[in-house]
């Protein structure tokens, strides 16, 4: 009885490291993409791009803090959508993607949900933190009986997501626009 509650433990930590070691993977993957990237571009570290914090000489780290946050949120979210699991289906699924574009005067969202089902859609803006959910259809795993999914990378399921807008916005001014499978947004700057 001790031996097989030893194991049990044994595994379950041996899996906790693996999900570690598999999140620091995908974080390392996606520097070193940004850092290619970067250098393709001819770009220094120390320039940065709009997805990047700006550098100045007269910078204020407070300000740069939600900035921050908001990549390491989306370098998380984006290594482990790999890991949600779809049970109704037994398929791995991934979170849908999702862009928010600064403008001059409006900020816009945008979220490729294709199958989603428009009357489940809901979207709530509660000062500068927008919240996206949504449910898609769950496709069974198998269509007629003799049809079977090789490959499923489709989004299916429920889906929460909120963000930290970067400014100020007027929350009355917000427009939602659903159009074949994909969620714009688009919030008017104060």
């Amino acid at each position: 009885m001790k031996n097989s509650v030893v194991i049990i433990i044994g595994v379950l930590l041996l899996f906790a490291f693996g999900m570690q070691v598999f999140m620091f993977y995908r974080i390392h993957e996606k520097l070193d993409q940004r850092f290619a990237l970067e250098t393709n571009l001819n770009l220094s570290s120390h320039q940065g791009s709009d997805t990047w914090i700006q550098k100045s000489d007269n910078s204020n780290p407070y300000e740069e803090l939600p900035q921050m946050r908001n990549q390491m949120e989306q370098l998380f979210n984006d290594s482990m959508s790999r890991l949600h699991k779809d049970f109704a289906t037994d398929s791995f699924t991934k979170m849908p993607a999702i862009d928010l574009k600064d403008e001059k005067d409006r900020y816009v969202v945008t979220a490729d949900i294709p199958g989603a089902d428009e009357s489940s859609l809901d979207v709530a803006l509660k000062g500068r933190e927008l919240t996206i959910s949504i449910k898609t259809e769950n496709v069974n795993e198998e269509t007629d009986g003799n049809t079977k999914y090789q490959l499923r990378e489709r989004f299916s399921g429920e889906f929460k997501r909120s963000l930290t807008l970067p400014g100020a916005v007027n929350q009355a001014g917000m427009k939602t626009k659903y159009d074949k499978g994909v969620l714009t947004i688009t919030i008017p700057k104060t």
